[in-house]
């Protein structure tokens, strides 16, 4: 059974060359970064929150010092990421200034969801159904989807679904990245994989994805909040077009019985997708770098 995950159909979906070189190939490149890390912490940190905002009190919820555990769960991960070479030189992802600067922002984040937290995880007859919930489904044979919806609850009055998927971002999403169709899709499967999981309708199900903005613009002539929700339309055709899309990566890349197909494999250069692709300095393996 292969795996396959929505971070591999976003790499598919911006250069199938580069999905090929790292999942077919097994050219695992170090993408590790300190967006990543910092990403990691904010989601571990927000979601155990959450576990005792819903399964003890607010009480509980609003006394807890998350900037202490923001700082024990970033910097153990940044000291990971720390790579030694055999001359015991260390190689750091990023400078102390970068490190403290990121840890400081995630500080003005948490303390606004803490203050906020009617507002984007509503508590009133909601429950929480799971972290870091799991997906594994069969969608072709021997093609297994595997992945994990950041936070679910449901609404025990209204039996309405929420789906949540925390980002972190530099300043917040733009209308480009809202109109994304294979950015915005990562909820849109889930909500077709959760709704066939607990025998749902889709619509009652419905998905948000939670803003998480570093940086505030001070010369903005509005206030501007800390975080944000964005809905994307997920009715029945917006699902059904995600699905759709999700089909044509596996249409192309496993044939009818779950091995790869790598001869309809053709390179889609771009300067966005190259501009941020591992393999654009490794000329051995890409040669189509623009």
């Amino acid at each position: 059974m292969k795996n396959v995950s929505f971070s591999q159909y976003t790499l598919w979906a911006g250069c199938p060359t580069a999905w090929k070189l790292k999942y077919v190939d097994g050219h695992r490149l170090d993408d590790g970064s300190i967006h990543t890390v910092f990403g990691t912490a904010m989601h571990e940190v927000i979601q155990e929150w959450l576990d005792t905002l819903y399964n003890k009190s607010e009480n509980v919820a609003r006394s807890i010092d998350l900037d202490d555990s923001l700082k024990t769960k970033f910097y153990a991960l940044f000291k990971e990421s720390i790579k030694v070479d055999a001359d015991g030189v260390k190689t750091f992802m990023c400078d102390r200034p970068t490190l403290e600067e990121f840890y400081h922002q995630g500080t003005q984040i948490l303390s606004y969801v803490q203050a906020n937290h009617k507002k984007i995880f509503p508590t009133q007859n909601v429950t929480l159904v799971g972290i870091e919930f799991p997906i594994e489904v069969e969608v072709r044979p021997g093609v297994q989807y595997v992945g994990f919806v950041d936070i679910i609850t449901k609404n025990e009055k209204s039996g309405l679904f929420t789906l949540y998927d925390l980002k972190t971002s530099r300043a917040g999403w733009t209308q480009y990245q809202k109109s994304d169709k294979t950015k915005i899709s990562q909820l849109l499967l889930y909500k077709k994989f959760v709704a066939d999981h607990f025998g749902v309708g889709l619509e009652n199900i419905k998905v948000e994805y939670v803003i998480l903005k570093r940086i505030i613009s001070e010369n903005s002539p509005y206030p501007i909040p800390r975080v944000s929700s964005f809905e994307p339309p997920h009715g029945k055709p917006s699902v059904s077009r995600a699905w759709g899309d999700f089909e044509k990566f596996l249409d192309d890349c496993f044939d009818t019985t779950g091995e790869y197909k790598t001869d309809t494999i053709q390179h889609k250069a771009s300067k966005s997708a190259c501009k941020y692709c591992a393999f654009r300095e490794r000329k051995d393996l890409c040669q189509y770098g623009v």
